[in-house]
């Protein structure tokens, strides 16, 4: 049942964290303007987080388990709230060059991409486990009779 859960989950980080970088690279400091730099040191930071994640759940770490997680409720809960934005009015593209419908149209996929991501993302990373699989519980009696071939 949890079989390549690390795997979904480190894949998931890598989509989320690519797309995390272009945006605080990209996005984040042409929107802000030259005086808006702790927003976009913010979003940097928060895309190599993801990377950070990345490396302990490929090296099986509680840690990397622990922050993907966290990553995942952050990225879900302002990706969530960016598409409550839009639905109240906001446009997130509107300092774009393309039509204003077109604009809201991409920043409302854009979001509702990364909700779907983060929200996988949360489920892959609470399914692993790195204690193993343990057969039967403690209090699970032993055959009394063991038959050997």
């Amino acid at each position: 049942m949890y079989r390549g859960s690390r795997l979904a989950a480190s894949f998931l980080l890598f989509l989320t964290g690519s797309a995390a970088t272009a945006i605080g690279l990209g996005v984040v400091p042409a929107l802000v303007g030259p005086n808006g730099w702790p927003l976009a040191a913010i979003a940097i930071t928060f895309a190599i987080a993801h990377f950070v994640a990345l490396f302990g759940i490929a090296r099986a770490r509680e840690w990397g388990r622990t922050l993907a997680l966290m990553i995942s409720e952050i990225g879900g809960g302002a990706s969530f709230a960016a598409l409550v934005a839009i639905a109240l009015g906001a446009n997130p593209f509107a300092g774009s060059s393309l039509p204003a419908q077109q604009a809201i149209a991409n920043g409302t996929g854009l979001v509702a991409w990364s909700l779907a991501m983060y929200l996988l993302l949360g489920i892959s990373a609470g399914r692993i486990r790195f204690a193993g699989w343990s057969r039967r519980s403690a209090w699970w009696p032993t055959p009394l009779l063991r038959v050997a071939a």
